[in-house]
């Protein structure tokens, strides 16, 4: 079916003025606009409307942001939504469909893709489970919570028969580690892990679950992964609590000290992020990554000298290290200060 009424999100003006233009051009006439996801929705909460078309950067509330948010309301759980941005990252194309995107559409606009978007969401029948798969989760949810897990555990496993989803097995999972059938925990976190393979918490329970069976290594190996993702998301403060989460399983764990030194020199704290690399290099002394991310430190702090000896380090044991070179020769030549902009 036609959408008969759309509401578009974006903070650039000129952006908006070129999509709006575009859908009037074809026969789209109803159309709401908003500057701010905030903005947006207010509208929302207001009106009713058959397409939504956001931007993913805005700098109050993202379009994945508001994406996840509408999809929490029952009026707006299948409606079409399109998330827009200059260059889709592959995380950035998962993220979206983990929060239940309906297509991306890449700017500058282009005439005939924006048409062919919105020929194909015309064909879009709505699901009428939808509504009762909700409810149905929400109540297992509850359930849980309640501590009722025989309950719960029916309900999601009835869901499973449904449709396979992450959420569902994750929650399997929590069931099964709260009754103590750690082996069948495991199982339900794999399966989660596997349809969503950036599911930190499901990594992050499936880490645990392994340190209660006693099996530190499976359990490391999950945890660090957790905070990976959380890395890569920029979620620093989530990373850093599961890598010494790992550190009191096992002190000596290899890589964590190094984990620890770029967290902290993301954060700029770099007498920590110092600590930390030392550390790791008692561990890993001829670790040339190690070493070099020590001079990078050095160079942060603007002690040049310093930074020269870890990076010739580097370069010693792995003579075919071209950042390292390239930072030594910047430093010797005194353009250091340019190199790293």
């Amino acid at each position: 079916m036609k959408p008969s009424s759309i509401l578009l999100v974006d903070d650039n003006h000129i952006a908006l003025k070129e999509l709006t233009n575009i859908l009037r051009y074809v026969n789209y006439e109803n159309i709401d606009q908003a500057k701010s996801g905030n903005e947006a929705w207010t509208l929302l909460k207001n009106n009713t409307y058959d397409c939504i078309i956001t931007s993913w950067d805005m700098p109050d509330m993202s379009g994945l942001a508001l994406l996840k948010i509408i999809r929490k309301e029952d009026r707006y759980t299948d409606t079409p939504f399109f998330l827009t941005h200059s260059a889709f990252t592959k995380l950035k194309v998962i993220q979206a469909g983990q929060a239940g995107v309906t297509g991306l559409i890449v700017r500058p606009y282009d005439l005939e893709n924006v048409t062919l978007k919105m020929d194909q969401i015309a064909h879009i029948e709505k699901d009428p489970d939808i509504s009762d798969k909700t409810q149905k989760y929400e109540a297992g949810l509850a359930l849980i919570e309640e501590k009722k897990f025989d309950h719960a555990l029916e309900i999601f496993e009835n869901l499973i028969t449904q449709s396979e989803s992450a959420e569902y097995w994750y929650n399997i999972g929590f069931i099964k580690t709260s009754q103590e059938k750690y082996g069948e925990a495991i199982q339900a976190f794999q399966k989660a892990t596997q349809l969503n393979r950036l599911f930190v918490k499901a990594f992050e329970a499936m880490g645990r679950t392994y340190h209660l069976m006693g099996k530190k290594d499976d359990a490391i190996k999950c945890l660090q992964k957790a905070a990976h993702i959380h890395m890569e998301k920029g979620e620093i403060e989530n990373a850093e609590d599961l890598l010494n989460e790992v550190l009191e399983i096992n002190p000596d764990t290899l890589n964590v000290f190094n984990s620890l030194g770029v967290l902290y020199r993301k954060k700029g704290k770099l007498k920590k992020a110092l600590e930390q690399y030392l550390k790791a290099l008692k561990i890993h002394p001829k670790e040339p990554h190690i070493l070099y991310n020590v001079g990078r430190l050095y160079v942060d702090m603007k002690n040049f000298d310093k930074a020269k000896i870890f990076f010739a380090k580097a370069i010693k044991y792995n003579p075919d290290f071209k950042e390292a070179k390239e930072v030594l020769k910047a430093i010797n030549m005194g353009s250091i200060e340019s190199f790293f902009r």
